[in-house]
C-alpha cells in the first residue's frame, strides 16, 4: 500500500502564483542528513529493504560492490518483485540511485514491467506496462508519464482468447515489449490462444497454440497501424520448445507457446527486428508486408537461418532483449541477453550478455562476429528474463540477469572482471526484475506535494521530509504554522537522499506545527502538509 500525501490547500503554491522568496538570511542553516534505516527481516527469504518516516514505500536494499572504475551517469529503473509468496517486501517500479537510495516509486494495484525512460516527440517520458501476469505472458496496458508525473494511458482492447481466469485485466497487451519509435508509434506484444493442429508433434489431443502478435500503435490517435502474427509466418512444429513442457501441452487449458515473441525494435524505417525465445532466433520482418526478410539462428548449426553458423561464444538460446544499433547498409551491431537455459533444461553455458557484429546483406557463409561475450565470473543460470544495454552514456555496459536478482555495470570492454558497479536486490530465484535500465531523469511532481513528519523527543525536534519523484530540490525551508495560518520562517536545510532528516535547534522547542517548502531553481516550488508533534507532558 502506498503513502497518501496530505496537502494543506491554504498553503499550496500553484503554477500561476509567484511564490514569495524570503532572503536567505531569514533562514539559518539547520543540520541535515539522509534517512538510511534498513530492515533485515527475520525470515531470510525476504530481502532487506529501506523504510522511511514520511513515506510507506519499502524499496529493496542493494548489496553494492564497486571496483573504483568510472560508472555511467544516471539512475536505475527497475521492477523488483517476488517470484512466489515471499522474496521482495514490495513489488512496485522504482527509480534508485547508485548509492542505494530511492528516487521515485510508482504506486499502484497491478503487476508492472519494463519501467524505463523513452523519448516521445523529442521529450523523455517514464513508460511501463501494467496489468496481470500468468506464466510466460500477461494482459494489460501501457502508459507514459511526463516530468510532472502526469500519466497518459494507452488502452489495448479487442477480442482475445486468454488464459487469465481469476482477474479482470485492464487490457490485453502483453508485458514483454513496448518500444517507442521515432515516428510517434509504439511496438507492443500480445498473446492469443488459437486453434492449430499439433498432432504430428504431440498426438491428437494437441490442438491449441499461443500465437505471438506484434502491434504497432499510433500513440496520439491510439490506432493500430500494423499487425503481425507469428502463426501466419512461422511453422509451430519447427519450434525449439519441447512439447509438452512448462510452456504448454497443446490443450486449450495449456496451449503451446511455440514462438514467444519477447522483444521488438524498429531497425530501419521499413523493417522491424524481433526476437523469438522459443525458436532461439532473431528475425527481420518487413514493416509493410510482414514477410520475414532474414533469420539469425542462435544454435550454431549449419544451414540454419541466413547467416553462417555462430561460433560457440556467440551462440544463444531462450534469449531476451535483442537490440540493433549502429545500423548502416553494411551491417549493424546486435546486443542480447542469452539465458541459454529454461526450467528443466540446463547445460554447461552460463547465462550472459552477447554483442555481435552482423554484416549485411546476409550471407550463409559469413557468420556474425562476436565482439563481446560477458561470461560471469561465477556460475549464472537464469531461466527467464534479462536485459543488456551495450552502450551506456559513457560506453559502459549494463547487464540484468532476470530471475537472478543481480544488476552489473561493466566497463566498456570485453572484460567480465571489470565490474564497475554491482547491486544485488534479492535471493536467487526468489526476486526478479524482468529488465532494468540506467538513464538520467529530471522531474518535479505536479500531482502531489512533499510529505512531512515532525517529531519531538524530549528537547530534540526532528523533521522528516520527502517528495516522491522530485529530483531537483536543493533545500528544504521550514516554517512555523501559527494561528490563522501565519507562516514564520524557521530555517533551511540541504536536501539529502529520498528523505531528508532535519535537526531543529533546541531553542525552537516550543514550535508545535511546521511545514516544509521545496526550494529549487532559486524559488520555493511546493509546500508540504502541515505536521505537528504531540505535546509532551
Amino acid at each position: 500500500m502506498g503513502f497518501t500525501y496530505p496537502v494543506l490547500t491554504d498553503f499550496l503554491l500553484v503554477a500561476n502564483t509567484a511564490p514569495t522568496v524570503i532572503p536567505p538570511p531569514a533562514f539559518p542553516l539547520f543540520p541535515s542528513h539522509a534517512y538510511t534505516k534498513v530492515v533485515h527481516p527475520e525470515d531470510t527469504d525476504i530481502w532487506p529493504y529501506r523504510v522511511y518516516k514520511s513515506s510507506n514505500f519499502t524499496p529493496p536494499y542493494f548489496t553494492v560492490k564497486r571496483n573504483g572504475g568510472a560508472i555511467a551517469e544516471g539512475y536505475l529503473f527497475m521492477t523488483p518483485k517476488s517470484r512466489g509468496p515471499k522474496g521482495a517486501q514490495q513489488s512496485l517500479p522504482v527509480i534508485m540511485t547508485n548509492d542505494n537510495d530511492l528516487v521515485y516509486c510508482l504506486d499502484g494495484i497491478y503487476n508492472y514491467n519494463n519501467f524505463r525512460i523513452q523519448s516521445y516527440h523529442g521529450k523523455p517520458y517514464l513508460t511501463a506496462w501494467e496489468g496481470f501476469s500468468v506464466t510466460g505472458h500477461g494482459y494489460g496496458q501501457w502508459f507514459l508519464i511526463d516530468d510532472g508525473y502526469i500519466k497518459n494511458t494507452i488502452p489495448f482492447g479487442g477480442s482475445f482468447n486468454i488464459d487469465l481466469t481469476d482477474k479482470t485485466p485492464p487490457g490485453f497487451m502483453d508485458f514483454h515489449e513496448q518500444q517507442v519509435t521515432s515516428e510517434g508509434t509504439v511496438l507492443v506484444t500480445a498473446y492469443n490462444i488459437t486453434p492449430f493442429d499439433l498432432s504430428k508433434k504431440a498426438g491428437s489431443g494437441a490442438q491449441w497454440v499461443v500465437d505471438s502478435l506484434l502491434y504497432e500503435i499510433d500513440i496520439e490517435t491510439k490506432e493500430v497501424v500494423f499487425l503481425w502474427s507469428a502463426l501466419d509466418h512461422i511453422d509451430p512444429l519447427a519450434s525449439r520448445m519441447a512439447l509438452p513442457s512448462e510452456r504448454g501441452d497443446g490443450s486449450e487449458e495449456l496451449p503451446y507457446d511455440f514462438f514467444h515473441l519477447n522483444s521488438m525494435q524498429l531497425l530501419t524505417p521499413d523493417t522491424i527486428l524481433i526476437s523469438s525465445r522459443h525458436f532461439w532466433a532473431c528475425y527481420l520482418i518487413s514493416r509493410k508486408t510482414g514477410d520475414i526478410i532474414w533469420m539469425l539462428d542462435g544454435t550454431g548449426e549449419n544451414g540454419m537461418g541466413n547467416f553462417g553458423p555462430l561460433p560457440l561464444e556467440g551462440q544463444f538460446r531462450y534469449q531476451h532483449h535483442a537490440r540493433g544499433f549502429n545500423v548502416t547498409d553494411k551491417g549493424f551491431r546486435l546486443s542480447l541477453y542469452d539465458n541459454h537455459h529454461r526450467e528443466g533444461e540446463t547445460n554447461s553455458m552460463d547465462s550472459r550478455a552477447i554483442l555481435l557484429d552482423v554484416s549485411m546483406p546476409p550471407d550463409s557463409k559469413i557468420p556474425p562476429v562476436v565482439l563481446r561475450s560477458m561470461n560471469p565470473l561465477e556460475r549464472v543460470i537464469s531461466y527467464s528474463q534479462g536485459a543488456y544495454d551495450a552502450e551506456l552514456s559513457n560506453g559502459n555496459q549494463l547487464v540484468v540477469n532476470g530471475q537472478i536478482p543481480i544488476i552489473r555495470e561493466y566497463g566498456p570492454s570485453n572484460n567480465s572482471a571489470d565490474i564497475r558497479w554491482e547491486g544485488r536486490f534479492g535471493n536467487d530465484n526468489l526476486v526478479q526484475s524482468y529488465r532494468a535500465f540506467k538513464s538520467t531523469w529530471k522531474a518535479t511532481p505536479k500531482e502531489w506535494g512533499p510529505s512531512l513528519v515532525y517529531e519531538k523527543d524530549g528537547s530534540d525536534l526532528t523533521a522528516y521530509v520527502s517528495w516522491n519523484g522530485a529530483t531537483e530540490v536543493k533545500y528544504w525551508r521550514l516554517y512555523e504554522v501559527g494561528i490563522g495560518a501565519e507562516l514564520k520562517p524557521l530555517g533551511q536545510a540541504a536536501a539529502s537522499g529520498f528523505e531528508t532528516v532535519i535537526n531543529i535547534p533546541s531553542h525552537l522547542n516550543e514550535t508545535q506545527c511546521i511545514l516544509a517548502a521545496a526550494f529549487q531553481d532559486g524559488k520555493e516550488v511546493r509546500l508540504s502538509n502541515r505536521a505537528c508533534h504531540e505535546t509532551q507532558h
